[in-house]
């Protein structure tokens, strides 16, 4: 009874008003008397035997709430249906919240298939012992709708209160700062809110049960060590909601996983943990949903038809960026159907963005149409996207005012904009650009989508660097896995068109790194960028050898495709993402690795070091159940031996290859083009190139090669125009199936075998 009572006192304590002596209590014939002042007024808080707890204020009659937990709730404390009524407001006005395609996870301690919508019973379902705390974490790729699962969730809980009285949810996310705390952030989202509960209440709340907080990108709190401030705040969280609290934590799937997630926590036998992965919707389900999905046009109402669906079916591909939500959204607007049949960019991610700033430039106003021509349009709608993303990241947010995105329309006029009519319309539509939304601060905008500010951020970094020029926010943040991926995209869709501007790229970088004197983060991101920019290199040098790289040290970086012959030499990284990528050139001299996210797909080289975790998606592997969505299951190895046998079995020991072809007989290089192939970044390969990228193409085994995929269907085929005349495009699909040749997938054991059979 003293335990309870002393943690009762304590948590009325951070309810009192400041300056005040806070809550003080005694016994009396009543119960437990507890006084504070609470918003300037005198409580008197009495809790009887029957769990009842009687509230006086002087001038006010007396209240009878039905427990502890039913005062907190009330208005002089949590104020919990205020708080309903404003979240319920405040998420139906975004734009996010509209309805898309579902989407579902599965448990990671079953099969059990979860939507947004059965969440919440699931959460509430699930029998707790005294004294514990419940996780859930939800995972899964950027764009997958991890941000939007959790607001269908804390709109649903919002809307029912009055009704089913369940937790509602406090929606915490990082806001693009660097270091964050997660008070400040938990601060940020009840002011957000309106509310008037204190971060330092909010625990209270969460503790009692009548509060779930969910951290939505949990794995963005680092700190220059890696991941320990991640950790350890969240550590200290669950210590401080431990008694009956809920939380939930979204993360990217590189870096949580359920048994990741185990070991850095500081769980008890009595606390229980969920894993949920996100993943896509199915081909079919993406396609049924494009038919029926009804879009305003022209005040008409139409789904896409038959032979829409038709022209983008290659896009639908299990694993492909064109089925996450947000992604599929932007397809469903039925005027990017045709203009995505004719479209030859090097990623499905270029392919979306370059339509989007198509569509965004047609659209400035007749007052702009009449004194530019449609390339000068493009360029400026390009460049004002790539100065909001830099001036964002440089101010470490996500939000920018209207005013400063009026300033930007200067930056980012082409010479020839003089006209003041002009600039006076395009400063006037500078808040309405479609790539941005309306952020929950009034006044604000945003980009749509995180992997929208990675693109044109990744812009604007390339051509900084390559004219000298460092960053703010290369010096002072912390760039994410989710940044590199795009990047890597970003600077070989550059390559394609631009090759020199990659070149002035790399060496601005190498430059800056072998003389960088001050002690930010610069040194580290320009690693990174060296690192994962030297596939492209390779890809447009007609050299095989780069030389060396280092001394380093990075906090992650991203390989893709097939490295070029390169030393690293003295070069540490906390986490490095090698998932299909080809390291078999690659030599590493004094070097160290933490964590290394791998695939099947992935090779690594013969001096390739031990890291001290293995993170493996087994996204192609097979099995009897293959997800229809194609995204398999994380495996995590931390034993030594266990991680040199793995690297043992992707080409560090020659022994394992010593069944393979002679690499430089048909039958073995052959397989070099198929990987080649596999490895390949443009999304369209064209059969007729004209530059060093994709010059696989040229080799005089690849029509054998072509051959082979085309029978087993791992090949799609298009003529498509580029440069004002007809030609063949290829398409791989499924390539991590045959970069990962899982002897149990029938389908690529006879592919390779009739390619076998084919080698001259």
């Amino acid at each position: 009874m003293k335990a309870a009572h002393e943690r009762i006192n304590d948590e009325l304590m951070v309810f009192a008003d400041l300056g005040t002596d806070g809550a003080q209590s005694e016994q009396t014939h009543e119960g437990f008397t507890f006084r504070l002042c609470r918003n300037g007024e005198e409580l008197a808080l009495v809790f009887a035997a029957d769990g009842k707890v009687i509230e006086r204020c002087r001038g006010s009659k007396p209240q009878i709430h039905a427990s502890y937990r039913a005062l907190l709730a009330s208005r002089r404390f949590g104020d919990l249906r205020s708080w309903a009524a404003t979240q319920k407001m405040l998420l139906l006005e975004m734009e996010e919240i509209k309805p898309l395609i579902p989407v579902q996870g599965t448990l990671a301690d079953g099969d059990d298939q979860l939507t947004a919508s059965n969440l919440d019973d699931f959460l509430q379902s699930t029998e707790r012992s005294e004294n514990s705390v419940q996780i859930m974490l939800i995972d899964g790729p950027a764009g997958i709708g991890k941000t939007k699962f959790i607001e269908v969730l804390a709109l649903a809980r919002a809307t029912a209160y009055g009704r089913r009285h369940h937790p509602l949810v406090l929606h915490v996310q990082s806001r693009g700062r660097v270091l964050s705390y997660l008070q400040d952030l938990i601060a940020f989202s009840l002011q957000r809110l309106r509310l008037s509960v204190t971060f330092d209440q909010l625990p209270v709340l969460v503790r009692h049960g009548l509060v779930t907080l969910a951290i939505d990108g949990f794995d963005e709190l680092g700190d220059p060590n890696g991941y320990d401030l991640a950790w350890s705040q969240v550590n200290e969280t669950i210590d401080e909601i431990r008694g009956g609290g809920t939380l939930i934590l979204a993360g990217r799937e590189t870096f949580t996983g359920l048994k990741r997630l185990k070991s850095n926590l500081r769980v008890l036998p009595q606390d229980i943990v969920h894993g949920l992965a996100l993943h896509p919707p199915s081909p079919k389900e993406a396609e049924h949903w494009l038919r029926r999905e009804k879009i305003k046009d022209n005040n008409k109402k139409k789904g896409w038809s038959k032979d829409d669906v038709e022209n983008i079916r290659y896009l639908l591909d299990p694993g492909s960026y064109a089925l996450r939500p947000f992604f599929l959204a932007r397809l469903a607007e039925t005027d990017f159907a045709k203009p995505l049949h004719k479209a030859t960019g090097t990623s499905l991610l270029s392919i979306l963005i370059d339509l989007m700033v198509d569509r965004e430039s047609q659209k400035l106003g007749d007052a702009v149409d009449r004194v530019w021509d449609a390339g000068q349009r493009r360029q400026y709608a390009h460049r004002f996207l790539c100065e909001a993303a830099r001036y964002m990241a440089d101010d470490q947010t996500d939000i920018i005012g209207e005013i400063p995105l009026t300033w930007l329309v200067d930056m980012a006029l082409p010479r020839a904009a003089e006209d003041a009519d002009t600039v006076r319309m395009l400063k006037n539509r500078a808040g309405v650009m479609a790539f941005l939304a309306n952020d929950a601060l009034p006044g604000y905008r945003r980009f749509a989508h995180s992997q929208v500010f990675n693109y044109f951020l990744s812009v604007a970094a390339i051509e900084s660097v390559g004219k000298g020029e460092i960053p703010k926010f290369v010096r002072r943040n912390i760039l994410s896995a989710d940044f590199l991926a795009v990047f890597v995209e970003v600077l070989h869709h550059i390559a394609k068109d631009d090759p020199n501007c990659v070149t002035r790229f790399f060496n601005g970088a190498q430059e800056w790194v072998r003389n960088y004197q001050s002690i930010d983060r610069g040194a580290r991101n320009l690693g990174a960028w060296l690192i994962a920019a030297l596939p492209t290199l390779a890809d447009i040098s007609r050299e095989d050898e780069v030389g060396q790289i280092g001394p380093l040290e990075v906090d992650e970086t991203i390989i893709k495709g097939t490295m070029p012959r390169v030393v690293l030499r003295g070069v540490t990284v906390n986490q490095i993402d090698i998932r299909g990528a080809d390291l078999r050139a690659l030599k590493f001299e004094e070097c160290s690795l933490a964590t290394a996210i791998v695939d099947g797909g992935t090779r690594v080289s013969e001096t390739f070091p031990t890291p001290t975790h293995i993170r493996q998606d087994n996204i192609g592997k097979w099995t009897d159940e293959r997800d229809p969505a194609g995204f398999g299951t994380w495996t995590d190895e931390r034993d030594p031996a266990a991680i040199g046998a793995w690297l043992d079995a992707h080409g560090r020991s020659r022994v394992t290859e010593e069944a393979a072809p002679d690499p430089e007989s048909g039958h073995g290089r052959m397989l070099r083009l198929v990987e080649r192939a596999c490895r390949s970044r443009t999304f369209w390969i064209p059969e007729n190139t004209d530059t060093t990228i994709d010059r696989f193409i040229k080799d005089p085994l690849w029509p054998a090669v072509l051959k082979a995929l085309k029978e087993h269907d791992f090949i799609r085929e298009q003529q498509r125009a580029a440069k004002g005349t007809q030609s063949r495009f290829f398409h791989i699909r499924q390539s991590d199936r045959i970069l990962a040749n899982d002897r149990l997938d029938d389908d690529v054991a006879r592919f390779y075998a009739a390619l076998a059979e084919a080698a001259p």
